[in-house]
């Protein structure tokens, strides 16, 4: 009778534990899944990591790899075509305004500028490929100038230099003086007043509109 009464008690035991062991084996699942997902983030991260370190700028992989591409089909040289941010950077005693500078220049700063002799084939190639990302460039032409501007005196624009001698210097910062005379604001105060404007924790201005993005 001991014996019988055994047999009913561990054939419940084994039942719960096989219903044990397959959540176990579906939480494996899951976490396994979850783990392939958290390594391919991180391989991604790593070859982000490796190509800046082979550059001096912060563009990113994926816009240097569609160059590259534009370049071999055309049998251009990367050179030829640099990206904005390729020629600009925070002047050195400027640098607390870096931050807000990046943010406010990333865009702009992730355009190819494309010399006018370059200009027909390269939109040709553009308009034939399937790029899979986005791609802004422009047309820098030979007949840009330089022309004297007035800017704002906390303007972003005198916290940042254009190497000097790149061949889109004149166009450049024609460029970067139109638009990005912002006000480099140290107060809310200011920040307040001013109508195009910028802190130096990043938040943007501009006329009505205000913009903070943290997400990086």
């Amino acid at each position: 009778e001991q014996f019988e009464l055994q047999i009913r008690d561990h054939a419940a035991t084994t039942e719960t534990a096989n219903n044990d062991e397959a959540a176990l084996q579906n939480q494996l699942t899951e976490q396994s899944a979850a783990l392939s997902l958290v390594r391919n983030d991180y391989k991604l991260l790593m070859q982000e990591l490796d190509s800046l370190k082979a550059r001096r700028s912060n563009i990113s992989r994926g816009q240097v790899e569609l160059r590259s591409a534009l370049c071999k089909a055309l049998g251009l040289k990367e050179a030829e075509l640099p990206f904005a941010g390729e020629l600009i950077q925070v002047r050195a005693d400027e640098q607390d305004w870096a931050g807000a500078a990046e943010r406010l220049l990333h865009s702009f700063g992730l355009s190819l500028l494309v010399p006018d002799e370059s200009y027909a084939k390269v939109a040709e190639w553009v308009d034939r490929t399937h790029l899979g990302s986005r791609l802004v460039y422009y047309r820098v032409r030979r007949s840009a100038r330089l022309e004297a501007v007035s800017l704002n005196r906390d303007s972003l624009v005198k916290k940042l230099e254009v190497k000097p001698d790149s061949a889109h210097y004149d166009w450049l910062q024609a460029e970067i003086n139109r638009r990005f005379d912002v006000a480099c604001c140290d107060t809310q105060d200011q920040f307040r007043r001013e109508p195009k404007a910028v802190t130096r924790a990043g938040q943007i201005k501009g006329g009505e509109r205000h913009e903070k993005d943290d997400r990086h």
